[in-house]
């Protein structure tokens, strides 16, 4: 009988490396890997890992980035796809986004948020990624206060600030397991997608003109 030959990751070592040490990440309680463990896990000399990462901090940057490089072109293809006129809509299509794109890179997701060889404000690489999505949120609620959608004299900056806290820490719920157990009739990313617009649609009310007046 002939042996099937034994199937090989057809993606570059950068690739590889990558995806190798985002599941050792994962499986080792969230510790980031050395890179001789990365080159074990891909089988391929340590030299030539090292090579192309520099060291365990290069991995783990490069890692994060490449998973930011996919929120910004998901988030930009969210937003053309409503109603332009209507940026409470963009808003929230933009939460729901976020919330998917956590769930889709988990490791990611965590090392920006839990490590500080990734925290993006001490590493411009990351934090041109995280700074345009931040202006992002900061132009679409400002597009929403000119609109009348929110209060004239509403801080737009602690508005931003209080909804990232808000579905960051429902993104960690969903990744952690904690949410199915506050609520069993959906799976957690639907319900962290459902409390994220009851938040939006609530701040957006309270924050209306004639609501802030009663």
């Amino acid at each position: 009988m002939n042996q099937q030959p034994a199937h090989r990751d057809p993606r570059g070592l950068h690739d590889r490396a990558i995806s190798a040490a985002m599941t050792l990440f994962q499986n080792q309680r969230r510790t980031p890997p050395a890179l001789f463990d990365v080159a074990l896990a891909v089988d391929e000399p340590v030299e030539k890992v090292h090579a192309i990462f520099s060291d365990e901090r290069a991995l783990l940057v490069a890692s994060v980035e490449q998973a930011l490089i996919v929120l910004i072109d998901n988030c930009t293809r969210a937003v053309v796809q409503v109603d332009p006129d209507d940026p409470v809509a963009q808003f929230l299509s933009l939460g729901d986004t976020y919330l998917d794109w956590a769930c889709q890179y988990p490791a990611q997701f965590r090392l920006l948020q839990d490590c500080p060889l990734t925290n993006a404000r001490n590493e411009p690489v990351l934090r041109r990624y995280t700074d345009s999505i931040a202006d992002l949120t900061l132009r679409m609620l400002t597009r929403a206060r000119d609109g009348g959608r929110l209060h004239p004299r509403e801080d737009i900056g602690m508005l931003a600030l209080s909804a990232r806290c808000y579905v960051v820490g429902l993104a960690r719920l969903v990744l952690d397991g904690r949410l199915k157990d506050w609520s069993e009739d959906r799976d957690s990313l639907t319900t962290a997608k459902h409390l994220t617009h009851d938040f939006v649609r609530r701040m957006a009310r309270s924050s209306q003109p004639h609501m802030a007046s009663m």
